[in-house]
């Protein structure tokens, strides 16, 4: 994890996302299908980091996550943790709590601890955190991070919501915006706010 002096930012430069864009799409043609068969949704992502990258996914309470990670390392709340030395990743139960949007965010928190585990992971054994979002809207600017961190989240929406899979929805003709971000967030099983800034990048890129 980088240092409390490391460079923030809000997006990734369009060649770095695009790198992660091609990684992600060939992680998801090579799955077994055992585990994912390229088609049905939502992505499986428990599975995948358990069948294909020997995670093991757990709810642990906020206290305990703290037990572990010191205050420099991640700033509020704590969403979830990679820990790379035993081979889990730790979603925040009071995250999954919520009935509104806890299942979904609970699904990117472990996306993004698996980008961690992709991208980041070094040989020796480490702690990947990510921090709550709270304050952060659809009306807002994304909060500034520090590359890894816009990285594991670029990943997680890549993951989760496979362009492919994406740009079949926003094809079916006849549909108001409104109505393909709530088909997706049905079918993904993702959060408007990921299903919005998902659609907005594509279409970007298109």
């Amino acid at each position: 994890m980088e240092g409390t002096g490391a460079r923030k930012i809000t997006s990734l430069d369009p060649g770095d996302a695009a790198e992660i864009e091609q990684d992600v799409d060939e992680i998801l043609g090579s799955i077994p299908d055992h585990v994912w068969n390229g088609r049905s949704l939502p992505v499986p992502v428990e599975e995948i980091a358990r069948e294909v990258y020997g995670l093991r996914i757990c709810v642990v309470s906020h206290d305990q996550m703290r037990e572990v990670v010191a205050d420099s390392l991640c700033d509020g709340t704590v969403s979830g943790l990679l820990l790379t030395g035993i081979g889990e990743i730790w979603i925040n139960e009071d995250e999954l709590q919520d009935p509104q949007w806890g299942a979904q965010r609970g699904r990117f928190t472990a996306g993004h601890e698996l980008g961690h585990f992709v991208m980041h992971q070094k040989s020796r054994p480490a702690i990947y955190c990510r921090s709550s979002e709270a304050g952060e809207s659809l009306d807002t600017e994304p909060t500034p991070r520090t590359v890894p961190e816009v990285e594991a989240n670029t990943f997680s929406a890549a993951l989760l919501l496979p362009a492919p899979l994406i740009r079949a929805e926003l094809d079916v003709q006849g549909q108001s915006d409104e109505e393909s971000i709530s088909i997706l967030m049905a079918r993904f099983g993702a959060s408007r706010k990921a299903v919005s800034r998902r659609v907005r990048t594509l279409r970007e890129i298109t």
